[in-house]
């Protein structure tokens, strides 16, 4: 949520005065684009690893929101604005929309997915509000820098995501937690471990 997503749907009418000269048509677009792109994601779910999408997806919603505040300050033509935000949208959806989900399950034992399941759903809703009620604020007082924070949010989440987030796909709960503690461990701990006999997957 905190990536900035719920800000363009819900305010997208808004945020295009000034950039096209109809704000709904580019409304219309954007939401034609995320069912596109719904689409797209189903594609790409099980073809590439979790953690591959969560990469794109961030690392390209973090272009794009550069984009959308170098185009508002009027260093591009303002169609690339309305162009970033579509991409921004595709993006989101191949990856930090829908993965997320599949990661918390991927990293519960059954008995917990449930209870994850539910915390996460609670946390999200919380933030979807939190960006609904703030967004008209940013876009108020910091004009054209308004995607500023949202683009912050999602560079640090392409950085976790690259040094710490393991790959889920076709991995076991016990896989995953020994990935993990493999690569919090020193290299005198990891060969401790392999002497052991226990064999890791490598993220």
């Amino acid at each position: 949520q905190f990536s900035g997503i719920n800000a363009v749907f819900y305010y997208s009418t808004s945020f295009f005065q000034g950039v096209i000269d109809n704000p709904l048509v580019g409304t219309t677009i954007v939401g034609a684009v995320n069912v596109f792109a719904t689409y797209l994601a189903l594609l790409l779910m099980d073809r590439c690893g979790r953690r591959t999408l969560i990469l794109w997806s961030s690392g390209g919603m973090f272009i794009c929101c550069v984009v959308i505040v170098l185009a508002l300050l009027g260093y591009f033509q303002h169609l690339v604005a309305l162009a970033a935000v579509n991409v921004y949208v595709t993006f989101f959806e191949i990856g930090l929309g829908p993965v997320p989900w599949l990661i918390v399950a991927e990293m519960f034992d059954a008995r917990y997915v449930a209870t994850a399941q539910s915390v996460c759903s609670q946390l999200n809703w919380i933030c979807n509000f939190v960006v609904g009620l703030v967004f008209p604020y940013l876009n108020k007082y910091m004009g054209p820098y308004s995607f500023f924070p949202f683009s912050t949010i999602l560079l640090a989440v392409f950085l976790f995501s690259l040094f710490s987030l393991p790959e889920t796909k076709g991995m076991t709960p016990q896989e995953i937690q020994q990935a993990l503690v493999l690569k919090d461990s020193s290299a005198e701990e990891r060969q401790k471990l392999k002497a052991k006999g226990e064999t890791y997957s490598t993220v």
